[in-house]
């Protein structure tokens, strides 16, 4: 950019025409930030995702063994079957109870707004208006 003469000598048209390309500048650079932190996010959800639906399918197969396993053990103490099944699936319901509390509690921790590029943006703003007074009352 050149300007003529000095800063107080600049027109009111040169101003504005300099402070709308910085404005251009800065929103394209604010939007690029944006996108980079909701792609962060995204992928953070997504591998997350995918590895509690493999985890959740190896677990079930192990889990159909284990309790098998556990009815039979309990059965050759002396229970009778009804009473064995009773006590496995109450412990295994207690079990998924606290996981799916766990679990509820690890998605509210994700931030799902960009906070800081919302901030960067109203800082912006108010950095934008305070240069338009500032010019206005020259």
């Amino acid at each position: 950019m050149t300007t003529m003469g000095t800063e107080s000598e600049r027109s009111l048209g040169t101003i504005i025409k300099e402070l709308t390309a910085d404005i251009s500048r800065l929103f394209r650079s604010e939007i690029a930030l944006l996108k980079l932190e909701i792609r962060d996010t995204v992928v953070k959800l997504g591998t997350g995702s995918a590895l509690l639906a493999v985890a959740l399918c190896i677990a079930m197969a192990a889990m159909g063994v284990l309790t098998a396993t556990v009815i039979l053990a309990l059965m050759l103490t002396g229970l009778p079957a009804w009473a064995a099944t009773l006590i496995v699936g109450g412990a295994m319901l207690i079990l998924a109870a606290i996981l799916a509390v766990i679990g509820v509690k690890r998605f509210q921790s994700v931030q799902f707004v960009p906070t800081h590029s919302v901030e960067q943006i109203k800082t912006d703003i108010e950095a934008i208006k305070s240069d338009i007074s500032r010019v206005r009352s020259r």
